[in-house]
Order: C-alpha cells, then structure tokens, then sequence
C-alpha cells in the first residue's frame, strides 16, 4: 500500500496546475492571430480579405459593410490606416470558442447616405472566434460596435 505525504500530494498538484494552464492557453494564441488578421482586413475596406477570416455565414455581414462604404471612407483610409492590436482574449466554456478585445485606431465611423465619413480617432471591439476545422474564424452577428466611444 502506498500512502501519499504532503510533499507528493503537493507536486501532484503542481502538475495538474502546470497542465491545466497548457491546456487553457490551447489555441488562444491562433485565435487572437486570426482575429487580427480579420480586423486588419475589415477596418481597412478589405472585405474579400476579411471574408479568409471569417465563418461562411459572416458573409452576408461583409457584403453589408461593403454596400455602406462610400469613396470619401475608402479615401479617408488611403490617408490614415485602420491600425489593429489584439488586446486580450476571453476563453468561453468549450475550446473551440474564443472572444477577442481589439484595439483599432482610425476605425471608419459608421454613416448613413450623404453623410461625410469620419474616422474616430480610436474604438475597442469584442469579436468572437470559432475554430472550425482546425483553423479560427471571425464569426459576425451583426457589425462591429465599438466599446469604447470616441470623443472625435
């Protein structure tokens, strides 16, 4: 019969918290990767680059974007980048499944006809990422909001 000491049992524990973590970190990394990519893609008007990043069904998202954006925007964009940071990441209770903080700078402001575009001078944005097979993905519901409000 073997009986554990406090010295084995804390070790054991050690390595069941090391490999927890390994396990949890799993793909957050790709995922963030990917998220960026996209959002490169998207605040930049680069809708058909977008679309490599994002799920099937978030295309009609990115035709919709697309349809909105006006030459004044586009312009606006030759003149000024969107920038992109992938700020943090929320893992959700399965692993194929990630939401993603993003930081962009110079984000297009959303308008309607006729109206000029404008660029804020900065704007957070939560994005969900699946992972189907094998690869992460932007899964749209609907257009970026951003988090944090301009003051622009």
């Amino acid at each position: 019969m073997y009986f554990c000491t406090m010295k084995h049992l804390k070790v054991f524990m050690a390595a069941l918290l090391l490999a927890g973590c390994d396990l949890g970190f799993n793909g957050d990394e790709a995922a963030r990767d990917a998220a960026v990519a996209w959002a490169d893609a998207y605040f930049n008007c680069d809708f058909h680059e977008a679309a490599e990043y994002a799920t099937p069904e978030s295309g009609k998202w990115l035709r919709f974007a697309a349809s909105n954006t006006t030459e004044d925007g586009l312009e606006l964009l030759r003149e000024r980048n969107a920038k992109v940071e992938g700020d943090d990441y929320y893992p959700v209770a399965n692993d194929t499944l990630r939401v993603i903080k993003l930081k962009v700078w110079n984000p297009l402001l959303p308008t309607v006809p006729g109206q000029e575009a404008r660029q804020a001078e900065k704007g957070e944005f939560l994005v969900t990422v699946v992972k189907r097979d094998g690869s992460w993905k932007v899964r749209m519901e609907g257009l970026p909001r951003s988090e944090k409000q301009s003051r622009d």
